[in-house]
Order: structure tokens, then C-alpha cells, then sequence
């Protein structure tokens, strides 16, 4: 995934680049974001058109996902490295929008982190038609988030909006002028989801409740250098140990700790201070990179927010985003520290 962000920052080296790349964030979120509304409707209503139609298509990719595990535990894989693998198909959450990944929370953490730039864009090109495309892609990547039923990127997405009221006096007065119809526009289903935080028997919160405080026990035992990169460890201790059929800490924090121990979380954290830091820097030293610095931003803030609930890393698609985002934080830091001129 590194290499993600060696490709970013080297191949983004002019303005144009750079808000052509911006643009093509939003896009690929709004049309994410798009699919993920689809198959919400097509779960409340693709019954009365084709039964399948309900759950077929959520995931996007699952038929295809379900083809190629068969293909492979079949015809590929050895018999006794099929009995070591922890699952054989893939996961089947169609109850609430996928999209194109494997797991609502996924989906919903990479509407957070395309949120802010889709907004930029919005806001900071000067093609007309671009803004209105943008426009709608915000409003498919809110209703992305909403389709998700995820609770902890509702939580985020308020995050990044506050932090996006941040990019100008303007900006900031449209937002919070906004912000009400958005909330008045919201499904039901939405709040709903929502006050089940308020209910003792929620299964989410409970499990997280057990897992972390298995992962605390574990952390007294292996607090150095943790257990070892990757969630086999951490999975086979949960289940083995503990009874909890859970493959990760539900924590980004804590999981790279239980992973690295105080080592590897100290490394992490120090590199997003640090990188937030810079983005501070260069908001303040640069009034014309400004609204792009608080976007930066309010997308590595929405991703730590989604790392709250869940350990988003646990596949490599999130992992590749924060790397671009990565890529794009340091290649805008040195367009606009150079005053290239666009196409240069």
C-alpha cells in the first residue's frame, strides 16, 4: 500500500494534476455512494420486481467474490491449506449497503474520507458543470453513509462537516445553512439506527464491550512489542481464549497495539500528529492552499473517528485511501509552496 502513496505524490506534481486527481475522488465517491443508495432501495423494494434483486447485488462484487473463493478453494488451494483458512466465502451483510466493498463500515469510512474533497470540489473549481456533478456527489456520498446504517461514520461525517466550515467565512456560512434540510432529509431509518445506542441489549456494543476488555488483558501481557503484525493472532486469542468470535480489536488504536505493542502504536500516532501538524503549517502559511489543507484534514479526522468503532485497516482498500491521502497531502504541500502555475 505504500507504493499508493509513492504513485500520488510523484504523479501529482501541478495544480491541474492536482484538481483533475481531487475531481476524480469525487466522482468514484459519488458513484460508491450511488450504488450504496441503490441497494437500499433495492432491499425495501427489489422484491416486487425480481425477489433476488433484494439481496443479489449487495455486495456489488459478491457474485463474482463467491465464483472466484469457489474457483480457488476447489481448484487452486491444497486441501490442507483450505482447513486453515478462517473463512470460505465471503461476508454476506446485505442488510445494509455495501456498495462496492466487503462491509458496510468499510463503505461508510470511504464516504467519510471522499466527503471532504467532493465538498472542495463544491466549493473551489471553476468549471460550472463540475460543481453541480460535485454538488450531487456529496449528496450521494451522505446518502452513501446513510445507507450504511453504520453508526460510528454517522458520527464521523458530523465530524468532517464541522471541520469543512473551517475553509472559509463563505463555505462556512453555506454548510451551516445547509445542515438543517440535510437533517431533515435524513430516512427514519437513520435515527432509528442511531437511538439503538440507547438500548442495554445492543449486540455491537456489547461485543466491543467484551472484546476490548479482552484486548487490555492482553496488552498487560505483550505491551513491548505487541503480538505480531496481522489480526490472526489477535483472532486466534479472542476465540481460543476468550470465546469471542471476533477477528480484531474494533479499535485502530488498540489494535495496533495488541499488533506492535507500545512500539507500533507510538510509530502510528506519531506519524498522524506529525502529518496533521504539517497540514496545520500549511493551512496557515498558504491562504490560497487553505480550504484544501482543512479538507486533508477533516478526511484523516474522519478516518480516526471511523477507527474509534472499528479497525478499518482490517482490509488493504482503506489502508490504500489513507495512503493516498497521504500522497495528496505532501504533493499539494509542495505545489503550492513552489506557486506552480496550473499544467506546469
Amino acid at each position: 500500500m505504500f507504493l499508493g502513496f509513492v504513485f500520488i505524490f510523484n504523479i501529482i506534481n501541478s495544480r491541474d494534476r492536482l484538481k483533475k486527481a481531487l475531481f476524480a475522488i469525487t466522482l468514484s465517491g459519488g458513484i460508491a455512494g450511488a450504488i450504496g443508495v441503490g441497494q437500499i432501495f433495492l432491499f425495501h423494494y427489489g422484491a416486487y420486481i425480481y425477489k433476488p434483486l433484494k439481496t443479489e447485488l449487495n455486495p456489488f462484487w459478491h457474485i463474482l467474490d463467491v465464483i472466484l473463493a469457489k474457483f480457488i478453494e476447489y481448484r487452486i488451494l491444497p486441501h490442507r491449506f483450505v482447513e486453515m483458512l478462517p473463512r470460505l466465502m465471503p461476508i454476506d451483510i446485505n442488510d445494509r449497503a455495501n456498495s462496492t466493498f466487503s462491509n458496510p463500515v468499510f463503505f461508510a469510512c470511504f464516504m467519510v474520507m471522499v466527503l471532504p474533497f467532493a465538498i472542495y470540489c463544491l466549493f473551489f473549481l471553476e468549471d460550472r458543470l463540475k460543481k453541480w456533478i460535485s454538488l450531487a456527489c456529496v449528496i450521494l456520498i451522505l446518502g452513501g453513509v446513510a445507507s450504511s446504517y453504520s453508526r460510528g461514520p454517522y458520527f464521523a461525517a458530523a465530524v468532517v462537516i464541522f471541520i469543512a466550515v473551517f475553509m472559509g467565512r463563505k463555505q462556512a456560512f453555506k454548510i451551516l445553512a445547509v445542515i438543517p434540510f440535510l437533517l431533515i432529509l435524513m430516512p427514519s431509518g437513520v435515527y432509528k439506527r442511531l437511538l439503538t445506542l440507547l438500548g442495554k441489549n445492543d449486540i455491537s456494543i456489547n461485543t466491543r464491550s467484551d472484546v476490548w476488555h479482552a484486548c487490555t488483558e492482553i496488552i498487560h501481557k505483550k505491551w513491548l512489542f505487541g503480538l505480531g503484525p496481522g489480526v490472526g493472532n489477535v483472532r486466534e486469542i479472542l476465540s481460543e481464549q476468550y470465546a469471542i468470535n471476533q477477528p480484531h480489536a474494533h479499535n485502530i488504536f488498540l489494535q495496533l497495539f495488541l499488533e506492535g505493542g507500545i512500539v507500533g502504536l507510538a510509530l502510528f500516532t506519531g506519524f498522524v500528529v506529525w502529518l496533521i501538524v504539517e497540514l496545520v503549517k500549511f493551512c496557515l502559511d498558504s491562504k490560497e492552499g487553505r480550504p484544501l489543507g482543512v479538507s486533508l484534514i477533516a478526511c484523516i479526522f474522519g478516518l480516526l473517528t471511523c477507527g474509534i468503532t472499528d479497525y478499518v485497516f482490517y482490509g488493504p482498500k482503506i489502508l490504500q485511501y489513507f495512503m493516498m491521502i497521504t500522497g495528496i497531502a505532501f504533493a499539494a504541500k509542495n505545489i503550492y509552496k513552489n506557486k506552480q502555475i496550473d499544467g506546469h
